[in-house]
């Protein structure tokens, strides 16, 4: 690992326990020791607009699904949470980005937020915190780098 701040460009699941969103891979542990990577200067966490498409289906959908009991005071909470708090940067994506994305998208990734974010993080030379096994998979087979597509797991190996 280089010195300094790493920067992670972070996936829409790891953006749900905001929400109050449990997300099984993720522990309340796990969740703990990225805030305390952020903390301590070792990462700092971008998010992009373009994550809200696929946050509010997941928090809609679940607190449809389960009935979650969330107000809507605490969903503008959480929002504001993550828009001001100075916890996340914000970055969007490129022309080049979502030229890549789309590029993606023509060789059979259907996932347009993945590949959005993919294309973000590989131009601005950050890692991608996502849980998507498959979509790593996709990108390997179609020959794309891969070093810095990664979960937390792997992360705090790399801090």
């Amino acid at each position: 690992m280089s010195f300094g701040v790493t920067k992670v460009l972070l996936d829409s699941t790891y953006i749900l326990p905001s929400f109050g969103i449990e997300v099984k891979e993720l522990s309340n542990a796990d969740i703990a020791a990225l805030r305390e990577a952020k903390l301590e200067n070792k990462v700092d966490f971008y998010c992009s607009t373009i994550s809200w498409v696929e946050v509010i289906g997941k928090v809609g959908s679940e607190l449809w699904k389960y009935g979650l009991d969330i107000s809507v005071e605490e969903v503008e909470l959480a929002i504001r949470s993550l828009l001001e708090s100075g916890f996340y940067k914000w970055i969007e994506p490129s022309v080049s980005a979502v030229a890549l994305a789309l590029k993606l998208r023509i060789l059979g990734s259907k996932d347009n937020i993945d590949n959005l974010l993919y294309a973000i993080s590989i131009e601005n030379d950050m890692f991608f915190l996502t849980m998507d096994k498959k979509f790593k998979e996709f990108l390997l087979q179609h020959g794309y780098k891969v070093d810095k597509v990664l979960d937390h797991k792997e992360l705090f190996r790399k801090l």
